[in-house]
């Protein structure tokens, strides 16, 4: 799937989700679908944070984003929610101040309808800012941009939490793995790319052959 199919066609997920209510009993391959979808939402309510900062290829680090786990990072199986954390490319520098780009964030949350949008600096000497904002009916449950100004290189962090959704996280991973990729298997860790551009589909799950699956690909 192209960069602009996959982009365009996720803000469609959150309508069909809206359908799906909570409590009505799912089979496993419904509750990855369900899933992806809500993983797929997220990832593109995100993307457009990512793209109001920097349109290039950003670095993953910490977490990818695909992994469910228990909501609050606890280990309960009735909930989930997926966390992922990008920086931006090792040399990249701001074109304005700390400051100007967290003000130009935080307008930004408000005008496309993001809430609880919070912003924080720190005392004199510290130039680092920190701008916060959240938008459930895009299963973003919390998005945190920390801007990071430094001597050799700037950093923007943006760490991301979806919201929590009905269903087993133990689940999920399970069809995630794919048939005969049953063993040793991380979704954060199976061949995923070391950067990727905000606009590029995301991976979900490995296909039958060990590979990431992105978009609507085939279960197998």
């Amino acid at each position: 799937m192209s960069r602009g199919g996959w982009f365009a066609g996720a803000a469609l997920v959150v309508a069909s989700l809206a359908l799906s209510g909570c409590g009505v009993q799912m089979s496993d391959q419904e509750q990855f679908n369900n899933a992806r979808e809500v993983n797929s939402a997220f990832k593109a309510a995100v993307a457009q944070v990512q793209l109001n900062v920097f349109d290039g290829e950003w670095e993953i680090a910490e977490n990818y984003g695909q992994t469910p786990r228990g909501c609050g990072g606890t280990s309960q199986t009735d909930s989930y929610e997926f966390v992922m954390t990008r920086l931006t490319p090792e040399g990249w520098k701001l074109d304005r101040s700390p400051a100007e780009l967290g003000n130009e964030v935080a307008a930004w949350f408000d005008e496309n309808g993001w809430t609880d949008v919070k912003l924080r600096t720190y005392s004199d000497g510290i130039a680092d800012v920190v701008v916060e904002a959240e938008k459930p009916d895009e299963h973003a449950g919390l998005v945190v941009v920390d801007i990071n100004p430094g001597e050799l290189f700037d950093t923007v962090t943006i760490r991301a939490t979806s919201t929590c959704e009905a269903g087993d996280w133990r689940v999920i991973v399970e069809e995630q793995r794919g048939s005969g990729n049953q063993d040793d298997f991380d979704p954060d860790r199976a061949g995923l790319p070391a950067t990727e551009h905000p606009t590029d589909p995301p991976a979900f799950g490995l296909t039958d052959e060990g590979e990431p699956r992105y978009g609507d690909e085939s279960d197998g």
